[in-house]
């Protein structure tokens, strides 16, 4: 017995272990093998040993630091959606600095779900965190700085859609003519396109006038500018094309949105009397629902919406309540804006 004490301390030497610290570990692993293990002592501490050493990181990165590397490697991405990650990211880190701060390996599960939580109060909002953060962490595993992802167990937050009921006609007849007024008179075009056409807000921003084709009234969505990638047509309506025509001269290298546009728009908005009354996307919803009672026509106008199927127009954008069909005809004659167009030409 003397001779195996000395042995065992001529082993340890140098090794900042006591030979009691080693044999408190020894007993710790031995007391776990009492139930999951049927192999001798000496088998199962290897075991435990070699288990441990392969799942030893060799690489360790802290999230915070990480998120730049993650930033810059979607910079292929539209200006936009890099914004919304940038966005995402930093308000995670600024809500919880101290689990922003640790190794990937060591953030868990319920650290995610605890985190998202906190940050992210709404439904949508908690998704769209849930999706960037699921992306990095899937950047995290590609570099060796974790083993798993801890997100694709975080479960997406169910998001109830409100029914959204279209403009009337008086309240698109205002904002036109708030939009004709001097101060705003570059964001008719823009609001024309958010109107009469459905187009995405997020992609009128990004079209120019050259995507713009008067004689064969049609707009053309490029990949780079739709929300869904795919390249679309969507049709100029006579109320439309009537409010278009007075700009589109010598301009098809420009964009339609004037500078600040996302400011000017909303003060349209609040001129016209909706402040803090505006619905997110009610113009797309209105155009739909205008569509459909006029034409009866949903393949149609699932093809100028941009929608993969027709399912999403009736289960979302259709709201034909209180339209009758003269308020749809109306709404995409040709003489629907005249008195707002005929005061623009004589003001260019």
């Amino acid at each position: 017995m003397t001779n195996e004490i000395v042995s065992a301390r001529l082993l340890l030497e140098g090794s900042g272990v006591t030979l009691l610290e080693a044999a408190i570990l020894v007993r710790n692993i031995l007391d776990s093998s009492q139930r999951i293990s049927k192999n001798s002592a000496i088998a199962f501490c290897y075991k435990v040993i070699e288990t441990g050493k392969r799942h030893i990181r060799s690489k360790e990165m802290a999230l915070k630091e990480a998120f730049p590397l993650y930033l810059q490697s979607k910079q292929d991405l539209r200006p936009d959606s890099i914004r919304d990650i940038r966005y995402l990211g930093r308000r995670l880190i600024k809500t919880d600095p101290k689990l922003a701060g640790s190794n990937f390996s060591d953030i868990k599960l319920a650290d995610c779900q605890r985190w998202l939580s906190c940050a992210f109060s709404t439904p949508s909002q908690f998704n769209k965190a849930r999706t960037m953060l699921h992306g990095l962490f899937e950047f995290a595993l590609r570099h060796e700085w974790c083993d798993r992802n801890p997100i694709k167990l975080v479960g997406r937050r169910k998001v109830i859609e409100k029914e959204i009921s279209p403009l009337n006609l008086s309240q698109i007849k205002n904002l036109i003519k708030t939009a004709k007024l001097p101060k705003h008179r570059e964001c008719l075009p823009a609001l024309g396109l958010l109107m009469f056409a459905g187009i995405r807000p997020r992609e009128v921003h990004r079209l120019t006038w050259k995507d713009i084709d008067l004689e064969e009234n049609s707009i053309t969505i490029h990949s780079i500018c739709s929300k869904t990638g795919g390249v679309r047509q969507v049709e100029i309506c006579p109320a439309l094309k009537r409010l278009l025509i007075p700009y589109a001269k010598n301009k098809s290298q420009e964009k339609i949105c004037p500078h600040d546009w996302q400011k000017r728009w909303r003060d349209i908005r609040n001129d016209s009397g909706f402040k803090d009354g505006w619905v997110q996307d009610v113009l797309r919803h209105t155009y739909a629902s205008y569509h459909a009672k006029r034409f009866k026509d949903l393949p149609r106008l699932q093809l100028n919406m941009g929608h993969y199927d027709i399912s999403l127009l009736r289960s979302r954008y259709v709201n034909m309540r209180g339209i009758s069909y003269v308020h749809a005809r109306t709404f995409f004659n040709r003489n629907f804006c005249e008195s707002s167009t005929e005061q623009i030409v004589k003001g260019l």
